[in-house]
């Protein structure tokens, strides 16, 4: 969390491939509205008057909008692995919240013609998320989409010139 508002503008977008940022701006530097707050009240006294709020704003149009850029996460990614059977308690295990149906080791399809394979459907919040899948090496092939394989062939091929 961070309330400079260059370093927000700076991080925000690559943060938010794994998820939604949240922001604690209280002075509302750099004009950025906050998603949370925190208060310390000690104590509370009931007026006879009501609460002065800035014209034009209405409490539940502001509720909402906060709401949404919290609640309203981006349409999941759809991602369908080729695990080997070896592993597939492992990578099940490792990735129990990302499954896109609940499913046991023992109820996978087998991987097309290869039995020693099983299909695996995921679901991601971004590409960026999914990368992780290349934590399993050929272990794990992502067979869906095509974006998530070519972003996965870039980061390996990156890694075997480092270690080339």
């Amino acid at each position: 969390m961070t309330t400079r508002a260059d370093l927000y503008a700076l991080t925000s977008g690559k943060r938010a491939e794994l998820g939604p940022v949240e922001l604690f701006n209280p002075e509302g530097i750099g004009g950025l509205e906050l998603t949370f707050r925190a208060d310390r009240a000690l104590s509370a006294t009931v007026l006879d008057e009501p609460a002065r709020r800035r014209g034009g704003v209405e409490l539940a149009g502001v509720w909402d909008t906060l709401r949404r850029g919290i609640d309203d996460i981006p349409a999941p990614l759809p991602v369908t692995v080729s695990v080997r059977r070896e592993i597939v308690g492992k990578f099940l295990r490792i990735h129990e919240a990302d499954l896109a149906e609940p499913s046991g080791a023992g109820s996978l399809p087998e991987a097309g013609s290869d039995p020693g394979r099983v299909i695996v459907n995921l679901r991601f919040r971004s590409v960026g998320a999914a990368e992780a899948l290349l934590a399993f090496g050929s272990d794990a092939e992502v067979l869906a989409p095509a974006e998530l394989r070519q972003a996965l062939a870039r980061k390996a091929a990156e890694a075997a010139t480092l270690y080339a």
